[in-house]
């Protein structure tokens, strides 16, 4: 308050000596004229060092008490608290510590985890060599649980951490797939059923209206139709329910050395036992030797798959042909099957491996996904190629393992 009322003085003084300074010189009054000048300059250098002396005074600033290496831990340590997702560090003596406020409140712990979940410790254990990825299943707050993917990194010793780990919640995301697996199924399910029960129980009553009536050569032929129409649709539903259970009920692959050229040639054989004459067999195969560890017949019935429906869409051609052909390539087997059937139509391709989906006539569906989940379980991939190999080929499958 001083200093401004200060500053309003010294303004008022050089406003005053400016007024007076005219007049006074004018009436001869030289002595007094120069006086006030001078008054005026010194308000004027007064009023400019008050100013310069509060700008220095807003610049300047209290020296921190806190060190530069302690604000950036400050600062991480922040960061790391309002990270959502749990994280631990595990040190050179074995015990896992909280890194987070997520930590802190899963594990009901203020640093280090006295007791730590045997299959968080799994985790760990299972290759320290590596990062590791595994869902595991933690106790969560009462007597519920939930499901965590744990993201695993080496410390390398580094301030006395061996491994970081990061637990995500994946417990929602699983639910809904779930959910969305289990819609689809019931819906499928109800589609396929439905399509065989419905003219089954049509016909049924057909038939038992016309045993009611006085048995005659018309309704003894239209009682023999409802009758092989019932027997058709009943087959049917049962192919249907017979592939869904190998399609629920495939086991683990019983993985051994096999010769890849060995395989496809006896998977050709078989082909040729049902299709010679009708749909030629092109095989393809390196001269050197291919082993590999699979379980040869799960990957026969794959591949039988592919092949059946390689042949049946080349039906359609004058001179149907299929192609089988195995190598290695760029450090993977690479088997494929091609044919010059008519193709598969754009809109389709992103639904052929989908269970009980089938373009065909007569098709259940099963083929192509009991491929694939063949081809998965072995830790490969099948896939329908974007580009065929030159020659009449239209479709070309590829599985690489």
């Amino acid at each position: 308050m001083r200093v401004v009322l200060a500053m309003l003085a010294k303004v008022a003084g050089i406003v005053a000596a400016c007024l007076l300074t005219g007049p006074a010189w004018q009436n001869g009054f030289f002595a007094t004229a120069v006086l006030i000048v001078c008054m005026a300059i010194f308000c004027m250098a007064s009023l400019i060092a008050t100013q310069l002396e509060l700008l220095r005074r807003a610049q300047r600033r209290e020296p921190s008490i806190v060190q530069p290496a302690d604000r950036e831990a400050l600062l991480n340590r922040a960061l790391l608290d309002h990270a959502p997702v749990p994280l631990l560090f595990q040190k050179t003596d074995g015990t896992l510590h909280a890194a987070n406020r997520a930590a802190r409140r899963l594990f009901e712990t203020e640093g280090r985890l006295i007791a730590p979940p045997s299959p968080l410790l799994a985790v760990i254990e299972a290759d320290k060599s590596t990062s590791e990825h595994a869902v595991i299943r933690l106790p969560s707050s009462g007597a519920s649980s939930r499901v965590y993917a744990v993201s695993v990194g080496q410390g390398g010793g580094v301030g006395g951490i061996v491994a970081y780990l990061a637990l995500m919640d994946v417990e929602a995301r699983i639910n809904a797939a779930e959910a969305q697996a289990l819609r689809e199924l019931l819906q499928i399910l109800s589609h396929e059923i439905m399509n065989s029960l419905t003219p089954i129980v049509s016909l049924s009553a057909t038939a038992a209206d016309l045993f009611s009536d006085v048995p005659t050569h018309d309704t003894g032929l239209m009682i023999s139709e409802a009758l092989a129409t019932i027997r058709r649709r009943a087959d049917g539903l049962e192919r249907f329910v017979r592939g869904y259970r190998d399609l629920a009920r495939l086991p683990a692959p019983d993985l051994r050395p096999v010769d890849l050229g060995e395989l496809l040639r006896e998977t050709a054989q078989l082909f040729d036992a049902r299709w010679a004459g009708r749909v030629a067999l092109e095989l393809s195969l390196q001269p050197n030797r291919i082993m590999l560890r699979l379980d040869g017949g799960q990957m026969e019935q794959a591949l039988l798959n592919l092949l059946n429906n390689g042949a049946e869409a080349a039906l359609e051609h004058l001179s149907p042909h299929v192609k089988l052909a195995g190598a290695w390539i760029d450090g993977a087997v690479r088997i494929t099957v091609q044919d010059n059937g008519s193709g598969i139509d754009a809109a389709q391709r992103e639904h052929i491996f989908e269970p009980f989906v089938s373009f065909k006539a007569n098709g259940n569906g099963i083929g192509l996904s009991l491929a694939r989940q063949i081809v998965r379980s072995h830790g490969g991939t099948l896939a329908l190629e974007d580009e065929t190999a030159p020659g009449p080929w239209t479709t070309l499958f590829c599985i690489r393992l």
